[in-house]
C-alpha cells in the first residue's frame, strides 16, 4: 500500500476529527501508543544516520514532527518555505521577512512593493505554507501595512455619471 501526499493529507485530517472525539480512557491508549512508536521512529531515526530523504517525504515529515524528531529546527523551516515563495512573491511584487519564533509564535513581515497592503491571497499563502513547514507553532503573526483608504472625489463621480 502506497499513499500519495494527498491521501496522507485526507488521512491525517481524518485522524485529527477522531481523535477529538475520544472519550479520556480511550485516549490515554492512544496517547501512550503514540508515545511508543515515537520512541520507536526515534530509534530508526538515529540508526538511519543521514535524514535528508526521509524529511523530503510528507508522512515521515509528519511523524517526525508529531513527535518533536524533526532534524530541522522550526525556523529552518519556515526560511526554507518563504524561500520556496519566492518566485510567487516576486511575481506579485511582495516580499516576506523571517522576523523570529518565541512562545511558540512566528513574526512575519510582508511588504507589498508600490502598494500600501499585499493582496489578501497573497498573505494567505504565505501563511499556509509557513503552517505547513512548522505545524507545531501556535500562530503566525503578520506584520503587513494596513490597507490605504480609498478616496474618491466628488468630481471623479460626477464625471463617471
Amino acid at each position: 500500500m502506497s499513499w500519495d501526499d494527498e491521501r496522507v493529507r485526507e488521512h491525517v485530517q481524518r485522524l485529527e476529527g477522531l481523535l477529538e472525539r475520544l472519550d479520556p480512557a480511550a485516549a490515554d491508549t492512544v496517547h501512550a501508543l503514540v508515545e511508543l512508536y515515537g520512541e520507536a521512529l526515534d530509534r530508526v531515526m538515529r540508526l538511519a544516520g543521514d535524514t535528508g530523504a526521509l524529511i523530503e517525504d510528507e508522512l515521515i515529515r509528519h511523524l517526525l514532527l508529531v513527535h518533536g524528531l524533526h532534524p530541522e529546527t522550526a525556523e529552518a523551516r519556515v526560511r526554507r518555505a518563504l524561500g520556496a515563495l519566492e518566485t510567487f512573491l516576486a511575481k506579485h511584487r511582495t516580499s516576506a521577512e523571517f522576523g523570529g519564533i518565541e512562545d511558540g509564535a512566528l513574526r512575519l513581515a510582508v511588504a507589498a512593493e508600490g502598494r500600501a497592503a499585499p493582496p489578501r491571497p497573497v498573505l494567505d499563502a504565505v501563511e499556509r505554507a509557513v503552517r505547513a513547514a512548522a505545524p507545531e507553532l501556535d500562530r503566525v503573526d503578520i506584520a503587513a501595512p494596513a490597507p490605504e483608504p480609498v478616496l474618491i472625489t466628488l468630481d471623479q463621480v460626477r464625471s463617471r455619471a
